[in-house]
């Protein structure tokens, strides 16, 4: 009886352990389940070949001028005027007045940090919101998930599609979704991330009239 009382103790002190280091160092999203979009909720927006095409080339546009600028995610040295941008996928919100974007990057391995000389490229990947209004796009990436060091396009293409289809709606260590819905999901685009969206796109008109009309109140580090 005492040797049972011992083994159940062991057992729940390592279940403890096990919990613990799921939720505090490995990570609470890696450790819960999936939260799967319901049905009913599903999206099933579709858009004509030619405007998704017409739109891919404004995107391209927009992200390559972040990549030279080395803003948004593309950030780190490692890119440069050869890194080639991927449109993975466009979703669109049901009006057609917002668009997600899954974007990745193809690079050559000696611009890694640690070089990996088994494979000639590897692709980075996020995930970019847009607005779309007179005809134009308008790109936000929101400092929340980057993808690296991937050298098959199609495994990091999947590894995207599964966090943001099946993740985003996931709550965090305080119980709390910054996201609220997966973004396949229709009230995904009526969500409460398009108000921290439509904040930054105030900011950012705000920071451009202060730039243009009192420069010299304007420091920006430089970005090399």
């Amino acid at each position: 009886m005492k040797k049972k009382s011992i083994v159940l103790i062991v057992v729940l002190l390592l279940f403890g352990l096990t919990f613990l280091y799921f939720k505090y160092v490995y990570g609470w999203l890696e450790f819960q389940k999936n939260t799967d979009t319901p049905k009913e909720f599903l999206s099933h927006v579709e858009i004509k070949k030619d405007e998704y095409s017409r739109d891919s080339i404004k995107i391209l546009k927009q992200l390559k001028f972040l990549l030279q600028n080395h803003e948004g995610s593309f950030y780190a040295d490692d890119y440069f005027d050869s890194t080639e941008l991927i449109v993975d996928s466009i979703l669109y919100s049901p009006n057609f007045n917002r668009l997600a974007v899954f974007v990745m990057t193809k690079n050559p391995t000696y611009k890694q940090l640690d070089p990996n000389n088994k494979f000639d490229w590897y692709y980075d990947g996020s995930c970019y919101f847009g607005i779309l209004q007179n005809d134009t796009i308008e790109l936000y990436w929101l400092n929340d998930v980057l993808y690296t060091n991937y050298y098959d396009e199609q495994k990091l293409s999947n590894t995207i599609r599964e966090f943001y289809f099946r993740m985003l709606a996931s709550k965090d260590n305080n119980g709390k979704s910054r996201y609220l819905y997966n973004l396949n999901d229709i009230r995904f685009w009526n969500g409460p991330v398009w108000k921290e969206i439509e904040d930054k796109k105030i900011k950012k008109k705000e920071f451009e009239e202060e730039k243009k009309n009192h420069p010299e109140n304007i420091y920006e580090p430089s970005k090399y």
